[in-house]
């Protein structure tokens, strides 16, 4: 039998923890969406959504959390951040893409070769600078963050971004000049 909502069933009431949660979204939903829309400046929709991220996994880790505010700013704060970390390497095309489409860039065939060619200097790599050169470009982190994250200074990630390059540079050059393209 399917609960109805009319009855006063055991699965019919509210649980502890749906009531914390309920409690607290009500107390500070409205002061995460503010912060995610004011502090770090996203559409309200995409705010929204952080926000609902956020009590999702404040579900999930609630009975770690000693102080449910500063969790949820935190949180949302993280959030935002990464938001803005990958909105920053996407933009939308323009309408009219087609105009700029490269007669002479490389079909299909060519971009894969490329990005076959690419990944196999990258592999002929030390794995520090990969990484490096991984969160840099890929990931979007700052060389102060690689630098946090790898428990070194910003000036060493700055240098290991240069030996990196440097170092994919002549080995795709290798493999060009080699034919192993």
């Amino acid at each position: 039998m399917v609960p109805t909502g009319d009855d006063d069933s055991p699965a019919s009431r509210p649980t502890a923890l749906s009531v914390a949660v309920e409690d607290a979204y009500r107390e500070h939903a409205a002061l995460l969406r503010e912060i995610a829309e004011k502090k770090f400046n996203l559409p309200p929709p995409d705010a929204a959504a952080i926000v609902h991220d956020v009590f999702s996994s404040f579900m999930i880790h609630k009975d770690n959390i000693r102080d449910a505010r500063r969790w949820l700013v935190g949180a949302v704060c993280h959030a935002s951040r990464s938001y803005r970390r990958t909105s920053q390497r996407t933009s939308q095309l323009p309408e009219n893409v087609g105009d700029y489409v490269d007669p002479k860039s490389p079909g299909l065939e060519g971009r894969i070769v490329d990005r076959v060619t690419v990944e196999r200097a990258l592999s002929e790599i030390d794995p520090k600078c990969r990484e490096t050169l991984r969160l840099f470009y890929a990931e979007g982190y700052s060389a102060a963050e690689i630098a946090t994250r790898l428990g070194t200074t910003a000036g060493y990630v700055m240098q290991l971004l240069h030996t990196g390059r440097k170092r994919v540079r002549k080995a795709y050059d290798d493999l060009l000049k080699d034919g192993k393209r």
